[in-house]
């Protein structure tokens, strides 16, 4: 099944969580964290994982960065329960722009 890719922009919920675990006998780092997108009056929260490579670039995050992500949604069942997670394939801190110009 092909998974359908895509772009968001969001607010960070709260400093990410580094952890890693084995997998075919070898280290998988991973970093966790949510994301909350605003619609006019109602919100959305996005739990997002990066593997690997992408774990690092989490490190400078902040709570409240706004951040790019890029990468696709992926079900997954525990205890009867469907949870929905967004898996990291690239993403960034978006840095705000100063309103001065510099003359």
């Amino acid at each position: 099944m092909k998974q359908e890719m895509m772009n968001i922009n969001a607010n960070l919920v709260a400093e990410p969580t580094f952890s890693s675990f084995e997998k075919d006998g070898e280290t998988v780092e991973v970093v966790n964290f949510a994301l909350v997108k605003k619609y006019g009056k109602g919100k959305e929260y996005i739990k997002c994982a990066a593997y690997g490579e992408n774990v690092e670039t989490a490190k400078d995050f902040e709570k409240g960065d706004l951040i790019h992500i890029f990468g696709y949604f992926k079900d997954r069942e525990k205890d009867g329960k469907t949870y929905k997670n967004f898996v990291v394939k690239s993403y960034n801190k978006i840095e705000k722009k100063e309103n001065k110009e510099e003359e």
